[in-house]
């Protein structure tokens, strides 16, 4: 295939991966390579590059490995790709005889270390076929060393639907299920057209495909387009390999393994850690930096990068890491995050078993809390339990811990260890200990960096304890105490003032009953799938919580979380057990109330509500917020709800750090309404000549047309349609955000309509799915030869009907019957007959209602099988001639489109003959009078309907009819002029 057959984002691929040293060679001048249309690995490639890096295996071994690569190790393609990924990383197990002993080996695919050692190829176009499956041609595949590590696809920018989205739904649906072999291989995969460009892994979800940044370094953006930048960073030869290597891991969940790939963010913060950490080796300050990466971002992922790039590295020989949190459920939460990630971590108990873990030789991944480096009874000092070097110290939410007692214990306890302090909250501006212990900042992954690349979503407050008149003076006044002291962890200082608020708290039974049921009506009033936490003062508070919550009538189900429970609860049901069922999205339990336990170190992306009726501040305070940032699905983001009076707080929490941080760390639920208010606005824009302000009151049939008449204002064009579908969509996530505010209210039923015509538009495109595929097949062979887009397809409106060319023209008609298939001629002139009568029955009800009906008879007997194609077409055909001497019709008589509209009206209602020559002149007149009437209220259509049956009346009597003549014909009269100038008025109006 040559470049000009290639899409406009496939060109400048090619040249930029040409620039990166690798060879292209387009699809079909790769057959020669390959075995059949079917085997997607270039075998004598691959045997070149084993021979090449393991040059004294023998031939036997060669071919051996050469079969276990190929070879599928499991049903599951995920389980299958993650045994091709330990092989491609780790090496092939082969035996072979070698001086008359049996001896095994690793066999390596890629040279890891000598770049230009292996063979780099980029082809396109490569033609697939497994099986009986649709043969399938991936736009673009990576291969290194004759295995094809990297899938891309392209998408073409000027086409309003080749969306991101639809080169994800190729990928992951039809590529795998069609040709699942080339996934087996995968890495990569690689999402683009000329203005957009995600990169992801296999089975990952649309969500997790982000964008790449940078290039060389972090920090450093370039003016190019996003395709060329992801290309350029990613597929980098030293990069790409190094990505393969260490920034790709499978882990576990629900007993299946889940494949990641690290984001840009990840990567390169790494990166840098990393050689900071190169730096520090033998220093005695052993400062490797500040790695800050926003909450919800992956830090914790990020030190697995961390642990197992320093792992594979020949500049560390074999060191020992040494993990420590401050809390039990951050120990928990990243021991689990290594262990399913296949480490064997080594778990510190107590104080003598951290002290037995620490004194070893070398290697091993221990985890403890910064509590068991306490001196024991008899020490004035705490001892030196390991000097070696080579030791790695990783503090999570170092500024927490690290500066105080215990920290000195640490490093007394390691006095020879580097130190890097993970942390996802922003070190205080005027923190210079956390600075002076770890060094300063290896990496910055900001809240706002993070939102825009989808990493997170944004948090938005909302104060209620004010509107529900619950900031008693007494609570109001001891929740001010503890927030203005200077302790982070407020009871631990302000014992009694902390216990005193806890008790009038408890024991206000009126205001946590109150609070209950605020909560329970305000989560059932969202409109967002997920979860909520309610964070209570007191273990005691939250119990009575859940009692009160699950006493609201028609309360989801709720469960609390908190320590020793049985002090409080018979046969409580174990954290374990809750938190299992509260992280899957389908369970029952939407609810959860908690103390202090689950407020850090606890992940779970349905979560989209928080409930706040506890004293918090500073790392805590924002700690705890951070919980509702998680993606997930189409949330659009996360609410804190106060009920005790955090604002303030929040705001000096914010004003210790710098101006943009505190732009971006919050936003006021006010702020998200007046995004939902732009963006209704938006979509009301579209259907601005459309009056739908009361169409819930309208009967079935009035609502279908006046739908039917929003569409029409919506597909002028295909790009206008995919605008409106955009804008929906986007108004949909600001009105969930936003729900139960009243501002949300205000528009719900505007949104209601915006939908209806969004799922009709919907209903169009996928009706008779089966057949589809071949009639866009036809309608763009169609178009190919002249025949426009919107005279096969569009539903055109008034303006187009009086048009000089009509849609259903003699040109149309001859170029169906050029279309080999007979159904697909059927479907189109269906469709082209119910677009064109729809249309003009707004404007004529008698004479097309009557088509409409002839239609429905006609395709009808098609579908029982009463005709056969070739009768239905003819029938079809003959429609189409009809509608086309409508035209010449209104000529022939010399009236205008309105006045035609009561001629047929009068015409087919008449129970006696009226003469064709009066038929005229009533119709004439009515136009007239209608048109003089310019003061009818259309809006009160009883009203309107009386005056205009008068006036009616009126003028068939004056024109000689008598009452048995004029009485059939009032109601068809009235009916045609509401059609006709009603919504026409009304739709200027709005």
């Amino acid at each position: 295939m040559g470049l000009n057959e290639l899409s406009l984002s496939e060109t400048p691929a090619i040249e930029i991966f040409q620039e990166l040293g690798y060879d292209h060679v387009p699809g079909a001048e790769l057959n020669s390579e390959r075995v059949s249309t079917s085997d997607v690995v270039l075998q004598e490639r691959l045997r070149e590059s084993l021979r090449k890096f393991n040059p004294d295996v023998p031939e036997k071994a060669i071919e051996d490995a050469v079969r276990q690569l190929k070879s599928t190790q499991s049903p599951n393609l995920l389980e299958d790709n993650q045994q091709f990924h330990k092989q491609l990383v780790d090496g092939i197990q082969v035996e072979f005889e070698q001086g008359g002993e049996q001896v095994g080996r690793f066999i390596r695919p890629i040279d890891f270390q000598n770049i230009e050692n292996n063979d780099w190829l980029v082809t396109t176009q490569l033609s697939i076929q497994v099986g009986d499956n649709p043969r399938r041609r991936p736009d673009m595949v990576v291969y290194i060393n004759g295995l094809p590590l990297g899938v891309l696809e392209f998408k073409n920018p000027t086409d309003p639907k080749a969306t991101l989205e639809n080169a994800y739904d190729q990928v992951n649906r039809r590529y795998r299920d069609d040709i699942s072999p080339l996934l087996r291989f995968n890495e990569v995969i690689g999402l683009m057209d000329m203005h957009e460009a995600r990169v992801g892994c296999l089975d990952a979800g649309w969500q997790w495909y982000r964008p790449w940044r940078y290039i060389e370094e972090e920090g450093v953006e370039h003016e190019l387009p996003e395709e060329e930048v992801l290309l350029r960073g990613v597929f980098n030869k030293g990069r790409f390999l190094d990505i393969i290597e260490n920034f790709i891991i499978f882990s576990e969940r629900d007993g299946q393994p889940v494949k990641m790939l690290a984001g840009y963010h990840q990567f390169y913060g790494v990166r840098e850690a990393v050689e900071s950490a190169k730096k520090t080796q033998g220093d005695d300050l052993g400062r490797i930096g500040v790695y800050w990466h926003t909450q919800g971002s992956g830090k914790s992922l990020s030190m697995v990068y961390f642990v197992r790039k320093i792992r594979r590295s020949d500049d560390f020989g074999n060191p020992t890491f040494v993990v420590v949190t401050d809390r039990n459920e951050l120990d928990e939460q990243i021991t689990h995050t290594f262990s399913d990630a296949g480490y064997n971590v080594n778990w510190a108990d107590t104080i003598p078993d951290l002290r037995d873990k620490l004194d070893r030789q070398a290697g091993g991944l221990i985890f403890t809390t910064i509590q068991k480096f306490q001196t024991r009874e008899g020490e004035h000092e705490h001892p030196v339990v390991n000097d070696r070097e080579d030791i790695i110290v990783m503090a999570d939410e170092a500024h927490r811990s690290q500066t105080e007692k215990l920290g000195e214990n640490l490093r007394d306890s390691l006095p020879n260890a580097s130190f890097i302090g993970f942390t996802a909250t922003p070190i205080h501006d005027g923190d210079n200990a956390t600075r002076m212990t770890f060094g300063g900042y290896v990496s910055k992954y900001t809240i706002d960096r993070s939102e825009e690349d989808g990493s997170t979503v944004p948090i938005y407050y909302e104060s209620r304890f004010a509107k529900l008149q619950l900031n008693k003076e007494a609570i109001g006044e001891s929740v001010r105490e503890l927030l203005d002291s200077g302790d982070e962890e407020l009871e631990n200082e302000l014992v009694e003032k902390w216990t005193r608020l806890r008790r009038i708290i408890e024991t206000a039974d009126d205001r946590l009953s109150k609070i209950a049921e605020d909560i329970v009506n305000h989560y059932q009033d969202r409109e967002i799938e997920g979860k909520a936490m309610v964070v209570s003062i007191s273990r005691k508070a939250a119990v009575k919580y859940k009692r009160y919550i699950e006493q609201q009538p028609d309360a989801p189900e709720v469960g609390v979380v908190i320590s020793e429970p049985e002090e409080y609860i018979d046969d409580p049901v174990s954290e374990g057990e809750l938190k299992r069922r509260f992280k899957n999205p389908d369970d029952s339990l939407k609810i959860i109330v908690v103390c202090d336990k689950w407020t850090t170190g606890f992940d779970c992306p349905p979560l989209h509500t928080l409930y706040i009726d506890r004293p918090m501040k500073n790392h805590n305070l924002l700690q705890t917020i951070g919980r509702v940032n998680r993606v997930y699905k189409d949330k659009p983001g996360g609410l804190v709800v106060d009920y005790i009076g955090i604002a303030e707080d929040l705001r000096q929490a914010l004003d210790q750090y710098t101006s943009d941080i505190q732009e971006m760390a919050m936003v006021d639920v006010e702020t998200a309404v007046e995004v939902m208010k732009k963006k209704h606005y938006k979509v009301s824009r579209y259907l601005s000549r459309v009056d739908y302000e009361d169409w819930q009151e309208l009967s079935e049939l009035k609502l279908s047309r006046l739908i039917h008449r929003a569409e029409s204002e919506v597909i002028a064009t295909e790009e206008k349609k995919e605008e409106y579908l955009q804008a929906v969509a986007e108004l949909k996530h600001a009105f969930a955000l936003v729900t139960p505010h009243n501002a949300a209210g205000e528009i719900r039923s505007d949104l209601l309509f915006f939908e209806a015509v969004r799922d009709s538009l919907r209903s169009l495109e996928s009706n008779n799915a089966a057949k589809e595929e071949k009639l866009d097949s036809a309608m763009k062979k169609l178009i190919a030869e002249g025949v426009t887009a919107d005279e096969v397809v569009s539903v055109a409106g008034f303006e187009k009907w009086k048009s000089e060319e009509p849609i259903v023209s003699d040109e149309f008609l001859s170029d169906v019957e050029r279309v080999e298939e007979p159904d697909l001629q059927v479907k189109m002139l269906e469709k082209l007959l119910r677009n064109e009568i729809s249309t003009r029955k707004q404007q004529n009800l008698a004479k097309y209602e009557s088509f409409e009906e002839e239609l429905e008879e006609t395709l009808n007997e098609y579908n029982n099988q009463f005709l056969t194609t070739e009768e239905v077409i003819e029938e079809l055909r003959s429609y189409a001639g009809k509608i086309q001497q409508e035209d010449h019709r209104q000529e022939r008589l010399g009236l205008s489109v309105e006045e035609l509209a009561f001629y047929d009206a009068i015409e087919t209602n008449a129970e006696t003959e009226i003469d064709d020559e009066l038929l005229q002149e009533v119709a004439q007149e009515v136009c007239e009078m209608l048109k003089e009437n310019v003061n009818i209220d259309w809006t009160d259509r009883k009203a309107m309907r009386s005056k205009l049956k008068a006036r009616v009346k009126g003028l068939l009597r004056k024109n000689g009819l008598s009452h048995s003549d004029y009485q059939p014909l009032i109601q068809p009269i009235v009916h045609q002029a509401e059609a006709l100038y009603g919504d026409v008025s009304e739709g200027n109006r709005s």
